[in-house]
């Protein structure tokens, strides 16, 4: 499943599934560098895949895989 996330003004993560416009979920960077271990510690936004389990678990049972 795709997500996009943006780096909060606390250093804090704001992670949206794709075509989502409101809903989405706030991480702690410990939090999302499990998720999206890839991710530099100095972006402050993109765009990354994620599997439908994780997809789940964040956003609840309504997450359809595609």
């Amino acid at each position: 499943m795709n997500v996009y996330y943006r780096k909060t003004v606390v250093g804090w993560w704001n992670v949206y599934p794709a075509g989502s416009g409101d809903q989405f979920v706030n991480l702690n960077p410990e939090e999302f560098a499990a998720l999206l271990p890839q991710v530099s510690c100095r972006a402050f936004a993109g765009c990354a895949e994620i599997s439908v389990k994780s997809a789940r678990e964040l956003f609840g049972e309504e997450v359809q895989s595609a």
